[in-house]
Protein backbone atom coordinates (compact mmCIF):
# COMPACT_ATOMS: atom_id res chain seq x y z
CA UNK A 1 0.00 0.00 0.00
CA UNK A 2 1.46 3.33 -1.11
CA UNK A 3 0.70 6.33 1.63
CA UNK A 4 -0.33 9.43 0.41
CA UNK A 5 1.44 12.54 0.84
CA UNK A 6 1.08 14.60 3.45
CA UNK A 7 -1.28 12.74 5.61
CA UNK A 8 -1.38 14.63 8.85
CA UNK A 9 0.14 13.46 11.94
CA UNK A 10 -2.20 11.53 14.48
CA UNK A 11 -2.17 9.45 17.87
CA UNK A 12 0.33 7.00 18.81
CA UNK A 13 -0.39 3.39 19.72
CA UNK A 14 1.08 0.45 21.11
CA UNK A 15 -0.77 -1.85 18.87
CA UNK A 16 -3.29 -0.54 15.84
CA UNK A 17 -6.17 -3.28 15.10
CA UNK A 18 -7.36 -3.20 11.34
CA UNK A 19 -10.88 -4.76 11.43
CA UNK A 20 -13.35 -4.52 14.68
CA UNK A 21 -15.28 -8.16 14.46
CA UNK A 22 -15.23 -11.08 17.06
CA UNK A 23 -11.43 -11.63 16.60
CA UNK A 24 -10.40 -7.63 16.30
CA UNK A 25 -12.88 -6.61 19.39
CA UNK A 26 -11.71 -9.71 21.16
CA UNK A 27 -7.94 -8.45 20.81
CA UNK A 28 -8.85 -5.33 21.99
CA UNK A 29 -10.28 -6.55 25.04
CA UNK A 30 -7.05 -8.73 26.08
CA UNK A 31 -4.35 -6.11 25.23
CA UNK A 32 -6.96 -3.48 26.78
CA UNK A 33 -7.02 -4.95 30.08
CA UNK A 34 -2.98 -5.41 30.13
CA UNK A 35 -2.58 -1.35 29.33
CA UNK A 36 -1.42 -0.72 26.07
CA UNK A 37 -3.00 1.67 23.90
CA UNK A 38 -4.85 0.32 21.31
CA UNK A 39 -6.24 1.92 18.17
CA UNK A 40 -8.70 0.03 15.94
CA UNK A 41 -9.69 0.76 12.35
CA UNK A 42 -13.09 -0.13 10.70
CA UNK A 43 -14.39 0.85 8.09
CA UNK A 44 -18.49 0.63 9.17
CA UNK A 45 -19.95 2.79 11.03
CA UNK A 46 -21.90 -0.29 13.35
CA UNK A 47 -22.25 -3.73 13.84
CA UNK A 48 -23.81 -5.54 10.88
CA UNK A 49 -26.94 -6.76 11.92
CA UNK A 50 -27.64 -10.99 10.76
CA UNK A 51 -25.79 -13.47 12.05
CA UNK A 52 -22.85 -15.22 10.59
CA UNK A 53 -20.70 -17.16 12.70
CA UNK A 54 -23.24 -19.35 15.07
CA UNK A 55 -21.20 -21.61 17.50
CA UNK A 56 -18.32 -21.42 19.50
CA UNK A 57 -16.68 -23.83 22.01
CA UNK A 58 -15.44 -23.57 25.95
CA UNK A 59 -12.21 -22.81 24.72
CA UNK A 60 -12.93 -19.54 23.30
CA UNK A 61 -15.71 -19.24 26.31
CA UNK A 62 -12.40 -19.23 28.46
CA UNK A 63 -10.66 -16.63 26.19
CA UNK A 64 -14.14 -14.30 26.54
CA UNK A 65 -13.77 -14.92 30.95
CA UNK A 66 -10.11 -13.58 30.47
CA UNK A 67 -11.72 -10.24 29.00
CA UNK A 68 -14.35 -10.47 32.29
CA UNK A 69 -17.28 -10.83 29.56
CA UNK A 70 -17.67 -14.82 29.81
CA UNK A 71 -21.14 -14.35 32.21
CA UNK A 72 -22.54 -11.89 29.82
CA UNK A 73 -21.72 -13.87 26.66
CA UNK A 74 -23.13 -17.13 28.51
CA UNK A 75 -26.71 -15.74 29.14
CA UNK A 76 -27.11 -14.85 25.86
CA UNK A 77 -26.12 -18.14 24.38
CA UNK A 78 -27.72 -21.78 24.67
CA UNK A 79 -25.96 -25.11 24.59
CA UNK A 80 -25.16 -27.12 21.60
CA UNK A 81 -27.64 -29.85 21.11
CA UNK A 82 -25.31 -32.34 19.43
CA UNK A 83 -25.84 -33.26 15.58
CA UNK A 84 -26.75 -36.38 13.54
CA UNK A 85 -25.81 -37.11 9.97
CA UNK A 86 -28.41 -38.80 8.08
CA UNK A 87 -27.93 -40.68 5.09
CA UNK A 88 -29.86 -41.30 2.00
CA UNK A 89 -33.16 -42.94 3.38
CA UNK A 90 -32.81 -40.67 6.40
CA UNK A 91 -31.55 -43.42 8.62
CA UNK A 92 -28.62 -41.89 11.24
CA UNK A 93 -25.30 -42.72 9.88
CA UNK A 94 -23.06 -40.23 12.30
CA UNK A 95 -23.81 -38.51 15.45
CA UNK A 96 -22.14 -35.98 17.92
CA UNK A 97 -23.25 -35.41 21.37
CA UNK A 98 -21.77 -33.00 23.87
CA UNK A 99 -18.92 -33.79 25.66
CA UNK A 100 -20.39 -35.37 29.06
CA UNK A 101 -19.22 -33.53 32.14
CA UNK A 102 -17.17 -32.74 34.07
CA UNK A 103 -16.95 -29.93 31.80
CA UNK A 104 -13.02 -29.86 31.44
CA UNK A 105 -12.52 -26.02 30.51
CA UNK A 106 -15.20 -25.07 32.83
CA UNK A 107 -17.81 -23.89 30.33
CA UNK A 108 -20.12 -25.93 28.30
CA UNK A 109 -17.84 -27.75 25.57
CA UNK A 110 -19.86 -26.09 22.61
CA UNK A 111 -22.66 -22.88 22.46
CA UNK A 112 -24.69 -21.40 20.26
CA UNK A 113 -25.05 -17.34 19.78
CA UNK A 114 -26.35 -14.46 17.72
CA UNK A 115 -22.94 -12.86 16.28
CA UNK A 116 -24.50 -9.11 16.56
CA UNK A 117 -25.00 -9.76 20.29
CA UNK A 118 -22.19 -11.47 20.53
CA UNK A 119 -20.25 -8.75 19.40
CA UNK A 120 -21.88 -5.74 21.11
CA UNK A 121 -20.91 -7.26 24.18
CA UNK A 122 -17.23 -7.62 22.96
CA UNK A 123 -17.02 -3.95 21.90
CA UNK A 124 -18.92 -2.27 25.05
CA UNK A 125 -16.39 -4.59 26.42
CA UNK A 126 -13.62 -2.68 25.26
CA UNK A 127 -14.95 0.75 26.17
CA UNK A 128 -13.98 0.03 29.18
CA UNK A 129 -10.26 1.00 28.39
CA UNK A 130 -9.16 4.43 28.52
CA UNK A 131 -6.20 2.88 26.36
CA UNK A 132 -8.84 1.59 23.46
CA UNK A 133 -9.80 4.05 20.65
CA UNK A 134 -11.90 3.12 18.00
CA UNK A 135 -12.24 5.01 14.26
CA UNK A 136 -15.62 3.53 12.63
CA UNK A 137 -16.12 4.99 9.52
CA UNK A 138 -12.62 4.77 8.61
CA UNK A 139 -10.71 3.05 5.72
CA UNK A 140 -6.91 1.70 5.81
CA UNK A 141 -5.06 3.70 3.04
CA UNK A 142 -1.85 2.56 3.65
CA UNK A 143 0.87 1.07 6.15
CA UNK A 144 4.82 0.94 6.43
CA UNK A 145 6.95 -0.47 9.34
CA UNK A 146 10.80 -0.57 10.03
CA UNK A 147 12.34 -1.85 12.50
CA UNK A 148 11.07 -0.31 15.72
CA UNK A 149 7.75 1.00 14.64
CA UNK A 150 4.56 1.16 11.98
CA UNK A 151 2.56 3.75 10.80
CA UNK A 152 -0.47 3.40 9.12
CA UNK A 153 -2.63 6.08 6.90
CA UNK A 154 -6.58 6.25 7.60
CA UNK A 155 -9.30 8.04 5.60
CA UNK A 156 -12.34 9.16 7.22
CA UNK A 157 -15.02 7.87 4.70
CA UNK A 158 -17.55 10.56 5.87
CA UNK A 159 -16.01 13.31 4.60
CA UNK A 160 -12.36 12.17 3.38
CA UNK A 161 -10.45 13.60 6.11
CA UNK A 162 -6.57 11.70 6.20
CA UNK A 163 -4.75 11.36 9.09
CA UNK A 164 -1.32 9.27 9.81
CA UNK A 165 -1.46 6.60 13.02
CA UNK A 166 2.15 5.29 14.33
CA UNK A 167 1.96 2.14 16.16
CA UNK A 168 4.72 -0.76 17.55
CA UNK A 169 2.37 -3.54 15.59
CA UNK A 170 -0.28 -3.92 13.23
CA UNK A 171 -3.15 -6.35 13.91
CA UNK A 172 -4.64 -7.58 10.24
CA UNK A 173 -7.86 -8.52 11.90
CA UNK A 174 -9.56 -7.61 8.18
CA UNK A 175 -11.67 -10.32 7.24
CA UNK A 176 -11.43 -12.41 3.87
CA UNK A 177 -10.51 -10.17 1.50
CA UNK A 178 -7.94 -8.95 3.69
CA UNK A 179 -6.50 -5.79 1.83
CA UNK A 180 -3.58 -6.42 4.28
CA UNK A 181 -2.51 -9.72 3.35
CA UNK A 182 -3.29 -8.64 -0.48
CA UNK A 183 -1.09 -5.78 0.16
CA UNK A 184 1.48 -8.34 2.10
CA UNK A 185 1.36 -10.50 -1.28
CA UNK A 186 1.11 -13.57 1.50
CA UNK A 187 1.33 -16.80 -0.49
CA UNK A 188 -1.83 -18.86 -0.03
CA UNK A 189 -2.39 -22.78 0.73
CA UNK A 190 -5.47 -24.12 -1.04
CA UNK A 191 -6.81 -27.29 0.79
CA UNK A 192 -9.05 -28.20 -1.96
CA UNK A 193 -12.22 -27.60 -0.81
CA UNK A 194 -14.58 -24.90 -3.05
CA UNK A 195 -18.55 -25.05 -3.01
CA UNK A 196 -21.38 -22.70 -2.87
CA UNK A 197 -23.70 -23.13 -0.59
CA UNK A 198 -27.20 -21.23 0.93
CA UNK A 199 -27.50 -19.81 4.22
CA UNK A 200 -30.83 -18.79 5.65
CA UNK A 201 -31.33 -17.59 9.11
CA UNK A 202 -34.78 -17.82 10.21
CA UNK A 203 -36.80 -17.03 13.32
CA UNK A 204 -39.37 -19.65 14.64
CA UNK A 205 -43.12 -18.33 14.83
CA UNK A 206 -44.81 -21.35 15.81
CA UNK A 207 -44.32 -25.12 16.39
CA UNK A 208 -43.15 -26.70 13.44
CA UNK A 209 -41.74 -30.57 12.56
CA UNK A 210 -38.57 -29.66 13.10
CA UNK A 211 -35.52 -32.03 15.06
CA UNK A 212 -34.43 -31.72 18.52
CA UNK A 213 -30.78 -31.82 17.59
CA UNK A 214 -28.82 -30.37 14.15
CA UNK A 215 -29.14 -32.52 11.83
CA UNK A 216 -26.75 -32.66 8.78
CA UNK A 217 -28.54 -34.08 5.10
CA UNK A 218 -26.53 -36.14 3.67
CA UNK A 219 -28.53 -37.00 0.71
CA UNK A 220 -27.58 -36.41 -2.84
CA UNK A 221 -30.42 -34.71 -3.69
CA UNK A 222 -29.60 -31.86 -2.02
CA UNK A 223 -27.43 -32.11 0.77
CA UNK A 224 -27.77 -29.70 3.78
CA UNK A 225 -27.61 -28.58 7.27
CA UNK A 226 -30.04 -27.42 10.35
CA UNK A 227 -28.60 -25.98 13.08
CA UNK A 228 -30.48 -24.88 15.94
CA UNK A 229 -29.58 -21.66 17.58
CA UNK A 230 -30.05 -19.30 20.33
CA UNK A 231 -33.83 -18.41 21.53
CA UNK A 232 -35.86 -18.49 17.80
CA UNK A 233 -32.99 -18.58 15.46
CA UNK A 234 -32.85 -21.51 13.35
CA UNK A 235 -30.13 -21.80 10.66
CA UNK A 236 -30.53 -23.80 6.88
CA UNK A 237 -27.06 -24.49 5.13
CA UNK A 238 -28.41 -26.05 1.50
CA UNK A 239 -25.42 -26.88 -0.72
CA UNK A 240 -25.67 -25.28 -4.73
CA UNK A 241 -26.03 -28.40 -7.30
CA UNK A 242 -24.21 -28.13 -10.44
CA UNK A 243 -25.57 -25.78 -13.20
CA UNK A 244 -26.85 -23.45 -10.31
CA UNK A 245 -25.11 -20.55 -9.59
CA UNK A 246 -25.20 -17.55 -7.18
CA UNK A 247 -27.48 -15.59 -9.63
CA UNK A 248 -29.81 -18.11 -9.42
CA UNK A 249 -30.94 -17.17 -5.62
CA UNK A 250 -31.28 -13.70 -6.41
CA UNK A 251 -34.99 -13.41 -5.20
CA UNK A 252 -36.76 -14.81 -2.41
CA UNK A 253 -38.76 -17.18 -4.45
CA UNK A 254 -36.29 -19.13 -5.51
CA UNK A 255 -34.95 -19.45 -1.89
CA UNK A 256 -38.11 -20.55 -0.18
CA UNK A 257 -38.72 -23.18 -2.86
CA UNK A 258 -35.72 -24.85 -1.92
CA UNK A 259 -36.09 -24.14 1.43
CA UNK A 260 -39.47 -25.61 1.93
CA UNK A 261 -37.20 -28.99 0.99
CA UNK A 262 -36.23 -29.04 4.76
CA UNK A 263 -39.07 -27.42 6.62
CA UNK A 264 -42.48 -25.78 6.15
CA UNK A 265 -41.41 -22.56 5.67
CA UNK A 266 -44.46 -20.52 6.59
CA UNK A 267 -43.55 -21.26 10.24
CA UNK A 268 -40.27 -19.08 9.82
CA UNK A 269 -39.72 -15.62 9.06
CA UNK A 270 -36.49 -15.13 7.34
CA UNK A 271 -33.98 -13.14 8.78
CA UNK A 272 -31.37 -13.35 6.28
CA UNK A 273 -30.28 -15.44 2.94
CA UNK A 274 -26.95 -15.16 1.48
CA UNK A 275 -24.88 -17.58 -1.00
CA UNK A 276 -21.30 -18.55 0.53
CA UNK A 277 -18.67 -19.87 -1.17
CA UNK A 278 -16.77 -22.58 1.51
CA UNK A 279 -12.93 -22.47 1.26
CA UNK A 280 -10.55 -24.37 2.72
CA UNK A 281 -7.66 -22.09 3.14
CA UNK A 282 -4.60 -21.27 5.29
CA UNK A 283 -2.18 -18.08 4.58
CA UNK A 284 1.71 -19.58 4.78
CA UNK A 285 2.88 -17.16 6.73
CA UNK A 286 1.51 -15.06 9.31
CA UNK A 287 3.77 -12.26 10.51
CA UNK A 288 5.60 -9.89 8.30
CA UNK A 289 7.66 -8.09 10.70
CA UNK A 290 5.37 -5.94 12.80
CA UNK A 291 2.56 -6.78 10.65
CA UNK A 292 0.57 -10.51 11.99
CA UNK A 293 -2.33 -11.87 9.89
CA UNK A 294 -5.32 -12.43 12.48
CA UNK A 295 -8.55 -14.40 11.65
CA UNK A 296 -10.26 -14.75 8.35
CA UNK A 297 -7.15 -12.80 7.24
CA UNK A 298 -5.18 -16.17 7.96
CA UNK A 299 -7.23 -18.70 7.52
CA UNK A 300 -10.71 -19.54 5.78
CA UNK A 301 -12.58 -22.89 6.68
CA UNK A 302 -15.81 -24.74 5.39
CA UNK A 303 -18.34 -24.32 8.75
CA UNK A 304 -18.64 -28.07 8.90
CA UNK A 305 -17.25 -28.11 12.42
CA UNK A 306 -18.22 -24.99 13.44
CA UNK A 307 -14.74 -24.10 14.15
CA UNK A 308 -14.10 -21.00 12.06
CA UNK A 309 -14.97 -18.07 15.10
CA UNK A 310 -13.15 -20.53 17.06
CA UNK A 311 -9.75 -20.73 15.24
CA UNK A 312 -10.31 -16.79 15.14
CA UNK A 313 -10.36 -16.15 18.77
CA UNK A 314 -7.64 -19.14 19.44
CA UNK A 315 -5.47 -16.63 17.23
CA UNK A 316 -6.53 -13.33 19.21
CA UNK A 317 -5.38 -15.13 22.63
CA UNK A 318 -1.90 -16.81 20.87
CA UNK A 319 -1.04 -13.38 19.61
CA UNK A 320 -1.50 -11.10 22.86
CA UNK A 321 -0.02 -12.94 25.40
CA UNK A 322 3.42 -12.93 23.32
CA UNK A 323 2.74 -9.50 21.97
CA UNK A 324 2.78 -8.68 25.68
CA UNK A 325 5.54 -10.71 26.95
CA UNK A 326 7.73 -8.70 24.17
CA UNK A 327 6.52 -5.55 25.26
CA UNK A 328 6.48 -5.86 28.94
CA UNK A 329 8.91 -8.76 29.99
CA UNK A 330 11.60 -8.63 27.35
CA UNK A 331 11.12 -11.31 25.78
CA UNK A 332 13.24 -11.76 22.42
CA UNK A 333 11.14 -11.15 19.22
CA UNK A 334 11.49 -14.24 18.45
CA UNK A 335 9.09 -15.56 20.19
CA UNK A 336 6.32 -13.99 18.07
CA UNK A 337 7.44 -16.34 15.33
CA UNK A 338 5.69 -18.91 17.62
CA UNK A 339 2.63 -17.43 16.90
CA UNK A 340 2.37 -18.46 12.96
CA UNK A 341 4.42 -21.43 14.02
CA UNK A 342 1.75 -22.94 16.31
CA UNK A 343 -1.35 -21.16 14.77
CA UNK A 344 -1.08 -22.69 11.53
CA UNK A 345 -0.68 -26.60 11.68
CA UNK A 346 -3.25 -26.28 14.64
CA UNK A 347 -5.58 -24.43 11.75
CA UNK A 348 -4.66 -27.16 9.16
CA UNK A 349 -5.75 -29.71 11.13
CA UNK A 350 -8.79 -28.36 11.85
CA UNK A 351 -9.86 -27.20 8.27
CA UNK A 352 -9.06 -30.82 7.08
CA UNK A 353 -11.30 -32.41 9.84
CA UNK A 354 -13.83 -29.83 8.99
CA UNK A 355 -13.37 -30.59 4.82
CA UNK A 356 -13.69 -34.03 5.72
CA UNK A 357 -17.21 -33.44 7.30
CA UNK A 358 -18.14 -31.73 4.39
CA UNK A 359 -17.41 -33.95 1.82
CA UNK A 360 -19.40 -36.80 3.79
CA UNK A 361 -22.31 -34.28 3.57
CA UNK A 362 -21.75 -33.30 0.10
CA UNK A 363 -21.61 -36.09 -1.99
CA UNK A 364 -23.98 -36.05 -4.70
CA UNK A 365 -23.58 -39.32 -6.24
CA UNK A 366 -26.05 -41.65 -4.97
CA UNK A 367 -23.45 -44.86 -5.14
CA UNK A 368 -21.06 -43.10 -3.44
CA UNK A 369 -23.59 -42.33 -0.77
CA UNK A 370 -25.20 -45.81 -0.82
CA UNK A 371 -21.59 -47.17 0.23
CA UNK A 372 -20.89 -44.29 2.54
CA UNK A 373 -23.62 -44.82 4.23
CA UNK A 374 -23.24 -48.65 4.69
CA UNK A 375 -19.77 -47.71 6.04
CA UNK A 376 -20.88 -44.94 8.82
CA UNK A 377 -23.74 -46.71 9.64
CA UNK A 378 -21.42 -50.04 10.60
CA UNK A 379 -18.94 -47.93 12.42
CA UNK A 380 -21.56 -45.72 14.33
CA UNK A 381 -22.71 -49.51 15.07
CA UNK A 382 -19.73 -51.44 16.69
CA UNK A 383 -19.04 -47.87 18.37
CA UNK A 384 -15.40 -47.16 16.27
CA UNK A 385 -16.69 -43.65 15.56
CA UNK A 386 -16.11 -41.04 17.42
CA UNK A 387 -18.99 -38.82 18.69
CA UNK A 388 -17.29 -36.26 20.78
CA UNK A 389 -16.54 -33.27 18.44
CA UNK A 390 -14.25 -31.98 20.97
CA UNK A 391 -12.08 -34.81 19.87
CA UNK A 392 -11.49 -33.67 16.65
CA UNK A 393 -9.90 -30.24 18.00
CA UNK A 394 -5.43 -31.22 18.49
CA UNK A 395 -3.39 -29.75 20.25
CA UNK A 396 -0.23 -27.69 19.86
CA UNK A 397 2.48 -29.23 17.67
CA UNK A 398 4.87 -26.99 17.51
CA UNK A 399 6.20 -23.79 18.44
CA UNK A 400 6.65 -23.06 22.09
CA UNK A 401 6.06 -26.20 23.57
CA UNK A 402 8.73 -28.39 25.24
CA UNK A 403 10.45 -30.20 22.65
CA UNK A 404 12.22 -33.70 22.71
CA UNK A 405 15.27 -34.77 21.00
CA UNK A 406 13.69 -35.52 17.28
CA UNK A 407 11.78 -31.50 17.74
CA UNK A 408 8.10 -33.22 18.76
CA UNK A 409 5.93 -32.02 22.32
CA UNK A 410 7.31 -33.99 24.98
CA UNK A 411 4.41 -36.01 27.13
CA UNK A 412 1.48 -33.10 27.56
CA UNK A 413 3.13 -30.57 25.92
CA UNK A 414 0.79 -28.94 24.12
CA UNK A 415 -2.53 -29.50 26.13
CA UNK A 416 -4.98 -27.44 26.88
CA UNK A 417 -4.77 -26.85 30.73
CA UNK A 418 -7.94 -27.82 32.80
CA UNK A 419 -10.36 -25.55 34.44
CA UNK A 420 -11.82 -26.85 37.99
CA UNK A 421 -13.72 -24.76 40.15
CA UNK A 422 -11.35 -23.66 43.42
CA UNK A 423 -11.87 -21.95 46.34
CA UNK A 424 -8.76 -20.56 48.60
CA UNK A 425 -9.82 -21.35 52.32
CA UNK A 426 -13.55 -20.76 52.98
CA UNK A 427 -13.94 -17.88 50.08
CA UNK A 428 -17.01 -18.87 47.59
CA UNK A 429 -15.99 -21.35 44.66
CA UNK A 430 -14.53 -19.58 41.55
CA UNK A 431 -13.58 -21.05 38.20
CA UNK A 432 -9.49 -21.50 38.32
CA UNK A 433 -8.30 -19.04 35.77
CA UNK A 434 -10.12 -15.72 37.90
CA UNK A 435 -8.07 -16.95 40.33
CA UNK A 436 -4.43 -17.44 38.72
CA UNK A 437 -4.96 -14.90 36.09
CA UNK A 438 -3.28 -14.84 32.57
CA UNK A 439 0.22 -15.82 33.48
CA UNK A 440 2.69 -18.40 33.69
CA UNK A 441 1.71 -21.15 36.33
CA UNK A 442 3.54 -24.38 37.85
CA UNK A 443 0.39 -26.24 39.30
CA UNK A 444 0.76 -29.55 40.88
CA UNK A 445 -1.85 -31.35 43.81
CA UNK A 446 1.19 -31.68 46.03
CA UNK A 447 2.82 -28.97 48.38
CA UNK A 448 5.70 -30.96 48.23
CA UNK A 449 5.92 -30.01 44.26
CA UNK A 450 5.88 -26.50 45.63
CA UNK A 451 9.64 -27.23 47.26
CA UNK A 452 11.35 -28.46 44.33
CA UNK A 453 12.25 -25.09 43.04
CA UNK A 454 15.76 -24.14 44.06
CA UNK A 455 17.37 -20.77 43.90
CA UNK A 456 18.60 -20.47 40.00
CA UNK A 457 15.14 -21.42 39.10
CA UNK A 458 12.95 -19.11 41.13
CA UNK A 459 14.86 -16.58 39.67
CA UNK A 460 13.96 -17.70 36.34
CA UNK A 461 10.24 -18.30 37.11
CA UNK A 462 10.23 -14.97 38.51
CA UNK A 463 11.71 -13.40 35.09
CA UNK A 464 8.60 -14.89 34.03
CA UNK A 465 6.08 -13.50 36.12
CA UNK A 466 4.99 -16.82 37.14
CA UNK A 467 2.72 -18.14 40.07
CA UNK A 468 3.08 -21.60 41.88
CA UNK A 469 -0.51 -23.29 42.01
CA UNK A 470 -1.32 -26.04 44.36
CA UNK A 471 -4.93 -27.75 43.94
CA UNK A 472 -6.04 -30.29 46.85
CA UNK A 473 -8.35 -32.62 46.50
CA UNK A 474 -11.55 -32.18 47.30
CA UNK A 475 -11.37 -35.11 50.06
CA UNK A 476 -8.13 -33.41 51.72
CA UNK A 477 -8.65 -32.12 54.68
CA UNK A 478 -4.92 -30.16 54.21
CA UNK A 479 -1.83 -30.17 55.51
CA UNK A 480 -1.35 -28.40 58.35
CA UNK A 481 2.56 -29.25 58.81
CA UNK A 482 2.85 -28.18 55.25
CA UNK A 483 6.39 -29.39 53.30
CA UNK A 484 8.97 -31.20 54.86
CA UNK A 485 10.96 -27.95 55.15
CA UNK A 486 7.97 -26.46 56.85
CA UNK A 487 7.48 -23.52 54.45
CA UNK A 488 4.11 -24.40 53.65
CA UNK A 489 0.76 -24.24 55.55
CA UNK A 490 -2.86 -24.81 55.11
CA UNK A 491 -4.66 -24.33 51.73
CA UNK A 492 -4.32 -19.90 51.54
CA UNK A 493 -2.10 -18.03 49.15
CA UNK A 494 1.16 -17.70 50.24
CA UNK A 495 2.47 -13.86 48.87
CA UNK A 496 5.82 -14.58 50.61
CA UNK A 497 6.54 -17.59 47.75
CA UNK A 498 4.23 -16.74 45.45
CA UNK A 499 2.01 -19.74 46.22
CA UNK A 500 -1.34 -20.25 45.61
CA UNK A 501 -3.30 -23.10 47.39
CA UNK A 502 -6.69 -23.89 46.85
CA UNK A 503 -8.84 -26.50 47.08
CA UNK A 504 -11.00 -27.69 44.55
CA UNK A 505 -14.50 -29.32 43.96
CA UNK A 506 -14.80 -32.08 41.44
CA UNK A 507 -11.60 -33.98 41.91
CA UNK A 508 -11.27 -32.73 37.98
CA UNK A 509 -7.94 -31.20 37.99
CA UNK A 510 -6.38 -34.36 40.11
CA UNK A 511 -7.97 -36.95 37.56
CA UNK A 512 -6.73 -34.60 34.86
CA UNK A 513 -2.75 -35.03 36.33
CA UNK A 514 -3.30 -38.43 37.07
CA UNK A 515 -4.04 -39.39 33.61
CA UNK A 516 -0.69 -36.94 32.60
CA UNK A 517 0.84 -39.14 34.79
CA UNK A 518 2.85 -36.00 36.11
CA UNK A 519 3.51 -34.78 39.44
CA UNK A 520 3.68 -31.07 37.74
CA UNK A 521 2.81 -29.09 34.48
CA UNK A 522 4.32 -25.48 33.78
CA UNK A 523 1.10 -23.57 31.81
CA UNK A 524 1.47 -20.75 29.59
CA UNK A 525 -0.72 -17.46 29.58
CA UNK A 526 -3.00 -18.81 27.04
CA UNK A 527 -3.57 -22.03 29.21
CA UNK A 528 -1.74 -24.15 26.86
CA UNK A 529 0.80 -26.49 28.69
CA UNK A 530 4.51 -25.99 27.84
CA UNK A 531 5.51 -29.29 29.52
CA UNK A 532 4.89 -31.76 32.55
CA UNK A 533 7.50 -32.84 35.03
CA UNK A 534 8.04 -35.86 37.31
CA UNK A 535 10.68 -35.05 39.51
CA UNK A 536 12.80 -31.73 41.02
CA UNK A 537 15.31 -32.30 38.43
CA UNK A 538 12.63 -32.36 35.43
CA UNK A 539 11.19 -29.33 36.75
CA UNK A 540 14.31 -27.10 37.02
CA UNK A 541 14.95 -28.53 33.42
CA UNK A 542 11.80 -27.31 31.82
CA UNK A 543 11.92 -23.69 33.58
CA UNK A 544 15.18 -23.59 31.94
CA UNK A 545 14.23 -24.60 28.63
CA UNK A 546 11.31 -22.19 29.18
CA UNK A 547 13.16 -19.13 30.25
CA UNK A 548 15.65 -19.99 27.08
CA UNK A 549 12.62 -20.08 24.71
CA UNK A 550 10.97 -16.90 26.03
CA UNK A 551 14.21 -14.90 26.72
CA UNK A 552 17.14 -16.07 24.68
CA UNK A 553 19.85 -18.15 25.61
Amino acid sequence: MTKPSAAPAGPSFDVLIVGYGPAGATLANLLGRRGYRVGVVEQATGIYDKPRAITADHEVMRVFQECALADEIAQGSSPHPGTDFTGVEGQVIKRFYPQPPPNPLGWEPSWMFVQPELEAILRRGAERYDGVRVFLGHELLAFEQCASQASATIRRLADGVIQELSSRWILACDGARSPVRRSLDAAIEDLAFDEWWIVIDARLRRETDLPPRCRQYCRPSRPGTYIVGPGELRRWEIKMLPGETPQTFDDEDAIREVWSSFVDVDALELWRSAVYRFHALVVRQWRFGRVFLVGDAAHQMPPFLGQGLCAAIRDAANLAWKLDAVERLGAQLSLLDSYGDERTPHVRTIVSHAKSFGLIIGELDPAAARERDIRLGAELASGKAETVRQKFIPGLQAGLVDPDEQGRPRKGAGALFVQPWVRVGDAPWQRLDDLIGARFVIASDSLEVCGWLDDQARERWQALEGTQLCVRSPADPGDPAGSPDGRFGAPVASERFGILVATERDGLFGDWLRALDARAVVVRPDRYLFGTADTAIDLRSLIRRLHRAVFGA
